[in-house]
C-alpha cells in the first residue's frame, strides 16, 4: 500500500531535482563562455601579427551565439593601441578577420581552417582537440578549470609571433599527422 506512493513521491523529487539542476547547468555554461571570451580578449595582448591594421583588431564569431554576444559586449575596446571590432553574424569571409573563434557547435570548423591556413589569423575553438587537428588555440577542461592549448607549428606557418608568457600558460601540442 505504501509502494504507489513512495514511488510517486520518488519520481516527483527526482523530476524537481531535475529541474532545479537546469538553471545550474545553464549558468554553469554560461560561466564557462564568460571565461572564453575574456581569455579571447586576453589573449589577442600576447600575439604579434605581421602587417596588423592601423586602426583596428576584428575577431570573427563562428557557431556560438553565446560567445558571440559575449564579444559584442567588448566590442569598440582599444586592445593593442586598435579597436576592437567584432563580427558575429556569420561572417563570411574570414580573411578579413585577424582573429577566428569556432565554437564547438560549428560544423563548417575544417572548412574554416582551409580557408586561413598559412594567414596570419588566429584560430581560437572549444572544439575538442582542436589545436591537434590543425587549429592554433584550443579551450580545454582540466579539474573544472578552462586552459589553452596551443599548437606553435601552426601558429609559426601563420607567421604568428606568440608570447613566451603565453606560451608558458598553455599545454603545447604538436598537430596530429594525417
Amino acid at each position: 500500500m505504501h509502494k504507489p506512493l513512495t514511488h510517486g513521491f520518488l519520481a516527483v523529487l527526482l523530476l524537481s531535482l531535475g529541474i532545479c539542476l537546469i538553471p545550474t547547468v545553464h549558468a554553469d555554461e554560461e560561466l564557462e563562455d564568460k571565461v572564453k571570451a575574456a581569455y579571447l580578449f586576453h589573449l589577442v595582448k600576447f600575439v604579434d601579427w605581421p602587417g596588423l591594421p592601423p586602426d583596428e583588431l576584428r575577431i570573427c564569431v563562428y557557431g556560438s551565439k553565446s560567445m558571440a554576444d559575449l564579444m559584442g559586449e567588448l566590442s569598440n575596446r582599444k586592445v593593442k593601441e586598435r579597436t576592437l571590432k567584432i563580427d558575429a553574424n556569420d561572417p563570411s569571409d574570414p580573411s578579413r578577420c585577424q582573429v577566428v573563434f569556432i565554437g564547438r557547435t560549428e560544423k563548417r570548423w575544417h572548412s574554416l581552417l582551409e580557408k586561413t591556413a598559412g594567414l596570419p589569423i588566429l584560430t581560437v575553438s572549444d572544439h575538442d582537440g582542436f589545436a591537434r587537428r590543425g587549429g592554433m588555440v584550443g579551450f580545454y577542461a582540466d579539474g573544472g578549470k578552462i586552459r589553452l592549448e596551443i599548437n606553435p607549428g601552426v601558429t609559426h606557418k601563420a607567421n604568428l609571433r606568440l608570447s613566451s608568457k603565453l606560451l608558458e600558460l598553455a599545454r603545447t601540442v604538436p598537430a596530429a599527422k594525417e
